[in-house]
Parts: structure tokens; C-alpha cells; sequence
């Protein structure tokens, strides 16, 4: 237990160093937002790799492959890689000049301009933006528990409450500096981990075509081994890319609604991800970032699932036992535990060890990113700029120091009663940001005719349909009697009153 406590340790020292280094170069309230526009190449590149690849990809993605197998590939090929790199050629490319001209900061920012709605498109904007980052948080929180609890053996709600105040310190003290610099040596940590441990997990299994042999036959080789039934955790599609339209998750509808449309799209237009593109320095980066982007972030995603195929594979064979997580009424579906259980057995010691930093910088990557979001929508988007207030500077500095740890701690509080499945709660936040904020920024950016109030309603509709639909009939609603995922209906809404409203508008 000392060495894992020892390397957990210098971690966090590591962090609080650069942190340190971010907070002394942040002179100005752009400075704290956006870094001013004047990220490197790299810098940026690994910004938006960690803000995207978190801890829903080192714990909900291995925790998805070990229940669906290759059914859900598609996740991997256009979900985050897709998002980051397309994101950066749509949007980040069309932003560049216009942030220079004039002085966009975020996302909001841009709106309130296109829209030339500086109160209510703002505070519209940024208090959806809040809440769906706010989702998004709990999510996090839940991977760093689990895996603090499975690797060092600290309690799950003592693990995040560590990440929470650690993320929460150097948030505070220099903002977007602090945020990039940190996330470029957090995602060069969980990128090594991902590359160095998975091969080698999958050799522990006996390789990768044994494995996929496994995968083939894992209806009789768990009914065997485990007495569950053949269909038990859908064994029958596991090799095949999708199961038929009529089962859900792995069906061929599910995977386009959830896959095609929830996953990329939504992070493309994630405000934490749009606001990222708004900090880098020349628009020339816009050229090989996007590739570097996507071949990174497409192997890393897919190594993960890998891992959790692997896992899947040596549960079936009775090589590892997947533990159950029980926080008071709530029991943690055991497939998030898929990574960090084989990665026990499989890896050397040393190495093992070495897997909770790399899932917390995955986290921390993220999380950081988010809690700077959300306060900045509240008191650079709102307060200041929505509400009208003349504030300083140096007071949105001093709301934020309030702001930021409401949003953490409030966030990790939440956490401690997570979902069963860690992907389902970060599904859902997708969801809201793709239906509040494609419309209004996609269409804003590429189509003259889209109006200010076709933006405000899309962002409404979007948003009371999706949180309707979730209530009423979950994560799951069927079209023709075919299962989708329920983004489909709050998607439909706010495109077709993007359309109408601003058609209407047009011969009006």
C-alpha cells in the first residue's frame, strides 16, 4: 500500500507544481478565461484529448466493451476522436478570426455576437451551459471513487473528495493556464498508462485473436463456466459490430442515436470543448491538429475498449472476479470495475500502480475543464455580461473564487449517489449540450438565414424535451417499436424549431 500512496503522492505534487507555474502567468481576466488565445500547438492538441478522455473513457468505456463487446465500436471510431478533431475544422476554424476581431472569450460570447443578443442569448446560454457541465462532474467524481477504491483501497467517497479539492486548488489559482498546463502532463500520463498497460493485458488473456475467438464463443464459454444463461450480457453479439435494430444498446438504431448523433456531436459542440477551441494561437494549427487529434485519441479509446474485452474474456474463464460497489442503497454496476480489476491481476506490480494516476489525470483532465466552464458561465457570462453589471475585472476573479468550489463540491456531492453505469450519466449531459447548443452554434456559424429567436427557442425546446423525455421514459424510448436512445426526440425538437422559427422569421 505504501508505493501506490508514494506514486499517488508525486502526482499530486507534479500537478500542484505546474498549477503553481500556470497561476503566476495569469495577469488578466483573458488570461484566466481563454489563456488569451495563446496555447501551442501541443499545448492545444492535449487540452482537448484530456478534456474529452476522462474518466468515462479509462472506467465507462472498458465498462461498455466488457458488456457489448465489438457491438459498439462505432463509439470508438466517431465518438470523442471525431468530435475533437471535427470540432476544431467546423468550428474552432470559423472562430479564429472572429475572436480577434472581436474579443471572444466564449462560447457566449460568440452567440451573444451572431445573435446580437447580448442579455437573454447569454444568460440563456450560460446557465444551460452550467447545468449541463454541472451533469457532466458527477460522472467524473464516480470513476476517480471507484478506481480509488479498487486500486489504493480509500474509501470511494474519500478518493473523490481528494480529486475534488485537489481539481478545486488549482482551478481557483490560475484558471485557464493552469487548466491547459496541468491537462498537457495529465494526458501525456494517461496516454502512456493506456499504451504501456493494455498490450499487455491483452497478451495475459492470450492474445488478441484468442481473444476474439473467446468473444465468438462467450455464450457457451460463460454458460459454462459462470452457469448464466447464453444470452447474459449480450454474448451473442459481442464479435459482431452491432446487434439487430430491435435490441438496445448494442442494436444497429441505438448505436446511430447514441453513437451517430449523442456521443460526436454532442461533445463537438460541448461547451467545455467549443470554449478550448477559443485559446489557441494560430490558425494554422487547424491543419495537422485534427489529424494528430484523432489518430491519438482513436487509439487510446480503442486500446481501452480493448482492455475491457480482455476483462470480459477472463471474467467468462473464471480468471478474475469483477467486484460490486455498494454505496448505501446503490450498488455500482460491476463492468465499470472491468478495467482496473484485470489490470490487477494481468500487470506487473509496478505498473499496476501506476494505473491511478493515469485514470485520475483522465479524470482530472476533464473535470478541471469543467468546473472553469461553469463558473466562468456564471460570472464572466452572466453576472458581468448578461445582467449588466459593471464589474471589474478583478470582482469576477472574486466571484469565481466562490463559484468554483460551489460547482466542485456541489457536483462531488451528487456523486456520491452515481449512476449504475458511469457512460449513462455522461450520455445524458452529452444529450443536453447536443440538443441546447448544435443548432444555435452550427447553424449560426454556417447558415445566414438562422435567427435570434430560432436560436433562443431551439436552445429552450432542446432543452425541456430532453430532460422531459429522460424523466418519462428513461434512457430508452422506441420508434415503431425499435429501441432508441432518447436523444432522438429533443434532437428532432430543437432542429425543426431552428428551422420554422427561422423561415418565419425570414419572410417576416
Amino acid at each position: 500500500m505504501i508505493v501506490p500512496l508514494v506514486v499517488f503522492g508525486l502526482y499530486l505534487a507534479a500537478i500542484a507544481v505546474i498549477a503553481y507555474v500556470g497561476a503566476r502567468r495569469t495577469k488578466t481576466l483573458a488570461d484566466f478565461i481563454a489563456a488569451s488565445g495563446q496555447l501551442g500547438f501541443w499545448t492545444y492538441c492535449l487540452l482537448m484529448i484530456g478534456s474529452v478522455f476522462s474518466g468515462m473513457t479509462l472506467i465507462g468505456v472498458a465498462g461498455l466493451a466488457f458488456t457489448t463487446g465489438w457491438a459498439n465500436v462505432w463509439e470508438r471510431i466517431i465518438g470523442p476522436p471525431f468530435a475533437i478533431a471535427f470540432g476544431t475544422i467546423i468550428i474552432g476554424k470559423k472562430l479564429f478570426n472572429l475572436k480577434s476581431e472581436n474579443g471572444i472569450l466564449t462560447i457566449q460570447d460568440y452567440l451573444a455576437h451572431r445573435y446580437d443578443d447580448p442579455r437573454v442569448m447569454r444568460m440563456l446560454a450560460g446557465i444551460i451551459s452550467a447545468i449541463t457541465c454541472f451533469v457532466y462532474l458527477i460522472g467524473q467524481y464516480t470513476a476517480i471513487g471507484v478506481v480509488s477504491q479498487i486500486v489504493l483501497g480509500i474509501p470511494y467517497w474519500a478518493g473523490a473528495a481528494i480529486a475534488a479539492i485537489i481539481v478545486v486548488v488549482y482551478v481557483m489559482s490560475g484558471g485557464m493556464f493552469s487548466t491547459a498546463w496541468t491537462t498537457f502532463l495529465q494526458s501525456l500520463l494517461m496516454l502512456l498508462g493506456i499504451y504501456l498497460t493494455v498490450p499487455i493485458i491483452i497478451s495475459w488473456v492470450g492474445g488478441f485473436e484468442a481473444m476474439n475467438q473467446a468473444l465468438v464463443a462467450m455464450p457457451e464459454i460463460q454458460n459454462a463456466t459462470r452457469g448464466v444463461a447464453k444470452d447474459f450480457l449480450f454474448a451473442q453479439y459481442l464479435s459482431k459490430p452491432f446487434a439487430p435494430a430491435n435490441v438496445p444498446l448494442a442494436g444497429w438504431f441505438y448505436n446511430l442515436t447514441l453513437f451517430g448523433l449523442t456521443v460526436p456531436l454532442g461533445l463537438m459542440v460541448a461547451p467545455h470543448i467549443v470554449n478550448n477551441m477559443l485559446t489557441f494561437r494560430k490558425l494554422s494549427y487547424t491543419r495537422w491538429s485534427p489529424l494528430v487529434m484523432y489518430v491519438v485519441g482513436f487509439s487510446a479509446i480503442m486500446l481501452t475498449a480493448l482492455a475491457g474485452m480482455a476483462a470480459r474474456v477472463a471474467w467468462a474463464r473464471g480468471m478474475i472476479e469483477i467486484p460490486s460497489l455498494t454505496l448505501g442503497a446503490i450498488t455500482v454496476k460491476w463492468s465499470d470495475m472491468a478495467y482496473p480489476t484485470i489490470a490487477s491481476k494481468a500487470l506487473p506490480y509496478w505498473l499496476f500502480v501506476l494505473l491511478l494516476p493515469t485514470i485520475l489525470a483522465g479524470v482530472m483532465s476533464t473535470t478541471d475543464r469543467l468546473i472553469l466552464t461553469a463558473a466562468n458561465n456564471i460570472s464572466y457570462d452572466v453576472l458581468r455580461n448578461a445582467i449588466g453589471k459593471k464589474i471589474s475585472d478583478r470582482t469576477v476573479k472574486r466571484v469565481n473564487m466562490l463559484i468554483i468550489p460551489l460547482i466542485g463540491f456541489g457536483s462531488l456531492v451528487v456523486a456520491l449517489y452515481p449512476q449504475q453505469l458511469l457512460a449513462w450519466f455522461v450520455w445524458a449531459a452529452l444529450s443536453l449540450m447536443l440538443n441546447c447548443f448544435f443548432f444555435p452554434i452550427v447553424l449560426g456559424l454556417y447558415w445566414k438565414k438562422m435567427s435570434r429567436n430560432a436560436a433562443r427557442w431551439s436552445m429552450v425546446v432542446g432543452f425541456v424535451i430532453t430532460i422531459t423525455t429522460f424523466a418519462v421514459f428513461g434512457k430508452t424510448v422506441f420508434v415503431a417499436g425499435i429501441p432508441s436512445y432518447s436523444v432522438l426526440p429533443g434532437f428532432i425538437a430543437a432542429l425543426l424549431t431552428s428551422l420554422t422559427i427561422s423561415i418565419i422569421d425570414g419572410r417576416s
